[in-house]
């Protein structure tokens, strides 16, 4: 009869550590979850500040200025290298 004590005595033991080891294991995995969520959160806001779906600021133009355009034609055309077209020599007829 000692013996059945004792068996009872350890089993009861065993289930407590089992049922600290599956609270253990629950709290663990919660923080794993709650980590895991505010990781994906975080970097769902980080990419929402970064995106570039909406405009912040005014556009600016990526064409150069036009007084920079203006001053280089007109440097080009004071150079002789830019000329307007000119028209192709006229038809002549062959002699016979």
């Amino acid at each position: 009869m000692a013996e059945t004590r004792k068996a009872a005595a350890r089993k009861r033991g065993e289930e407590s550590r089992h049922a600290a080891a599956r609270h253990r294991a629950y709290l663990a995995k919660s923080a794993l979850a709650g980590v895991a969520a505010l990781t994906f959160f975080g970097g769902m806001g980080l990419v929402r500040l970064h995106l570039a779906s909406h405009h912040k600021a005014k556009l600016k133009s990526l064409a150069a200025p036009k007084q920079f355009t203006d001053v280089v034609q007109r440097d080009l055309l004071a150079a002789g290298i830019m000329a307007p077209a000119q028209a192709p020599p006229g038809a002549a007829t062959a002699l016979s």
